[in-house]
């Protein structure tokens, strides 16, 4: 992929041909488009096919969330795009095996330099209910004492997840998850982290373990 400093096409977008011509953010880029595979992919190749699929899956319930609040955009990658890699590098791949296993700790759904929460114990006092609770981390400032919890939740062995925005505030300490029926009596996985009531900035997601 080339980039164009001085392009007789600045401005516009397109293909002529296999070139490929396209503005992104301001920068102008060349590329050739690949030609249509006529062949089935390799086991590998189907393999990382699968991953990329199976990362989509699990961010749909907070995508939108990741395109704002995962960090800042690097060059030519988004937040978005930078939300992904992170999951990509957390899905591993046992070719031998040819299973594809989440690495649930390593996972983060939420990049900032707001104050990353300081997680309680979780509780299930019923199948249907899950409490997360958090300690008040605000210093007493008032700002931060009305930041927003996010809460994901991902079943063991499933990749449709659960994400709950502005769930409480920093200062309210606790929230009781009511569970879709699809996700009681599993192995949850939770990860909580804070978004600003301005939405200006967030926190770094907390992974907070696994209860069942």
């Amino acid at each position: 992929m080339g980039k164009l400093y001085d392009s007789l096409l600045s401005g516009t977008s397109g293909r002529t041909g296999r070139i490929v011509v396209a503005n992104v953010y301001g920068n102008e880029f060349t590329k050739i488009r690949p030609r249509k595979r006529t062949s089935a992919p390799t086991p590998k190749q189907k393999m990382i096919q699968d991953r990329m699929r199976d990362c989509a899956t699990f961010m749909q319930s907070y995508r939108s969330y990741a395109c704002n609040f995962f960090g800042n955009r690097i060059g030519m990658k988004s937040p978005y795009n930078l939300a992904m890699t992170n999951l990509m590098a957390n899905f591993n791949i046992d070719y031998a095996a040819a299973t594809i296993t989440p690495n649930y700790p390593g996972i983060l759904f939420s990049k900032g330099n707001l104050p990353t929460p300081i997680a309680n114990p979780m509780a299930l006092p019923t199948p249907a209910t899950l409490e997360v609770s958090w300690q008040d981390n605000s210093g007493g400032n008032a700002s931060r004492q009305n930041d927003q919890a996010q809460i994901l939740i991902a079943a063991d062995g499933e990749l449709n997840t659960l994400f709950i925005e502005n769930a409480a505030t920093r200062v309210d300490a606790t929230y009781t998850v009511n569970l879709p029926m699809h996700m009681q009596a599993k192995v949850l996985n939770v990860w909580l982290a804070f978004k600003s009531d301005d939405e200006t900035g967030a926190s770094n997601s907390l992974y907070l373990g696994s209860i069942s």
